[in-house]
């Protein structure tokens, strides 16, 4: 049985849609095609997490959605769209109109730019990306309620290479 929330706009005109509380369910919301859809994004993501008592997946579900929700702005169409779904895993997942597939860069230690998918592999149980008919596509992450926190000390930069403990055995902070 899914339970839904009342349909009512949120600031910025997001409009949510059915999301259960409890074990399962799904929430989706269309995006104005503006920056502003970064911060709604974050702060949906941020709401329905909190209902479903995922409280712990909030900081990295914000950092991810803010990228893929960047991505679509910098490289997509309208409309944008975002989905999130609860069984087991979360599912977070961002469409627009373009059909152009996501695509991972190696970016150097100068470029102002193109980590955002690194992050989204380093941090996502897992990620990929699916056409939608009759065009654009969805670029979607997992992340596992309960699973390990990653190993902060194990983490490498994506500038340097180098580990969070390399850092911290040298005297800076990581």
């Amino acid at each position: 049985m899914t339970r839904t929330i009342p349909r009512e706009s949120l600031p910025g005109g997001v409009i949510p849609g059915p999301a259960a509380p409890g074990s399962s369910g799904t929430g989706s919301w269309s995006l104005p095609w503006s920056p502003t859809a970064c911060g709604l994004a974050r702060n949906a993501v941020r709401d329905v997490l909190t209902r479903w008592g995922l409280d712990e997946l909030v900081p990295v579900a914000e950092l991810l959605v803010s990228e893929l929700v960047c991505n679509a702005l910098r490289h997509g169409a309208g409309p944008l769209r975002l989905t999130l779904e609860r069984a087991p895993q979360v599912r977070c997942a961002v469409g627009d109109g373009s059909s152009r597939p996501p695509r991972p860069t190696e970016a150097g230690p100068d470029d102002e730019g193109g980590r955002g998918l690194a992050l989204v592999d380093t941090l996502a149980a897992r990620w990929g990306h699916e056409r939608s008919l009759p065009s654009g596509k969805t670029v979607w992450f997992e992340l596992t309620a309960g699973a390990e926190e990653p190993d902060a000390g194990a983490v490498t930069c994506l500038v340097t290479g180098e580990s969070a403990r390399e850092a911290e055995g040298r005297g800076e902070a990581a």
